[in-house]
């Protein structure tokens, strides 16, 4: 598996109409198409409300725009989840058609991408549900041994649904972990360990290769990158233009992370008004100094397997420009193709 600087997304658009949404992504990400979270068409396709189903003891008020889990509901039923899995009833764990239109429009809109490489989906981390989600009294779950236990379990069993979905369309599969509270592991605001993070993702990391698909991890912030590069990952994406320079520190488990044949999802394009201050050329600048920076740190160049991406998803923003950002990403992914 190497990649030549296709491109594709993060998964959230800002479209409410999923046929609209699919088409644009069909148009431009044609080597790897994916489906599109629809955040402003309902809050139940907020990225974690959307993987919410089965949790024990759930609470989403819709109107107010709130999830939390009542621990009093939770303690009676954790033992169904558990059973639920152990039985393997993916049917339980699947993502409803009420939480992602995208995911359900999407196998027939890519009736129409004749270059397929992979198509990819996407699954919130294990870290960031537990540190987002929390009980009535606004404790984070992830401290809460049992619940983030039985939340990690739900999510496995989600993405094993959604990859023998997603196979159904095309053999070849990507799957990406959102992680974007990665960036507070290790800090006094977070009291969790590196360690216990790690066995997290490592559990859904290995359920997504069990499958046979690829495992991506997504983090839009600047976070402990060696960590990450030493996981069982394929494909690792970050913010490259805010975070390029934080991440070539890294240089000795880039080095080895790609001599594994992993790649690297280069998030080059901006999600924020930085968009209107760049050129195709001046991100492919900012490709080619940092690809010279590991060149030079000895890393051959023509063994880097890259990914283009924009820097986050781009479901905040309005259509237009979302749309700008999408299309930026193609052309950028392009060019590069071209000059190799």
């Amino acid at each position: 598996m190497k990649f030549n600087f296709e491109a594709t997304g993060i998964g959230s658009v800002p479209f409410i109409d999923q046929k609209t949404a699919c088409r644009v992504i069909c148009e431009n990400f044609k080597s790897i198409p994916f489906w599109p979270q629809l955040p402003k068409r309902s809050f139940l396709e907020n990225m974690y409300v959307q993987y919410s189903e089965g949790l024990p003891g759930l609470v989403i008020d819709e109107e107010k725009k709130t999830i939390h889990i009542n621990t009093s509901k939770a303690a009676a039923e954790i033992e169904n989840v558990y059973s639920r899995y152990l039985d393997e009833d993916l049917e339980f764990f699947k993502i409803s058609e009420s939480r992602a239109k995208g995911l359900y429009e999407f196998p027939e809109a890519v009736k129409s991408c004749k270059d397929i490489k992979y198509i990819k989906g996407h699954i919130t981390g294990p870290l960031s549900y537990g540190l987002f989600l929390t009980d009535q009294n606004k404790k984070a779950v992830i401290y809460d041994k049992d619940l983030f236990e039985v939340l990690t379990k739900t999510l496995v069993m989600k993405v094993i649904w959604q990859i023998r979905r997603l196979k159904k369309i095309n053999p070849s599969v990507i799957i990406f972990i959102d992680e974007p509270y990665l960036v507070s592991i290790g800090s006094s605001f977070v009291n969790v360990s590196a360690e216990e993070a790690a066995s997290k993702l490592d559990e859904l990391i290995g359920a997504i290769k069990k499958e046979g698909a690829l495992a991506g991890l997504h983090c839009c912030g600047n976070t402990d990158w060696s960590m990450l590069l030493k996981r069982d990952i394929d494909i690792l994406n970050f913010d490259a233009y805010n975070f390029i320079k934080e991440f070539l520190l890294y240089h000795g488990d880039i080095k080895n992370f790609t001599a594994r044949g992993g790649t690297i999802a280069w998030g080059m394009v901006p999600t924020s008004d930085d968009i209107d201050k760049e050129t195709i050329e001046s991100l492919k600048e900012r490709c080619v100094e940092a690809l010279k920076i590991l060149s030079d740190k000895g890393i051959d160049r023509k063994n880097i397997s890259s990914i283009i991406t924009p820097s986050c998803g781009v479901g905040a923003m309005d259509e237009m420009t979302a749309t700008k950002i999408i299309k930026i990403t193609a052309e950028l992914s392009a060019r590069l193709i071209k000059n190799g």
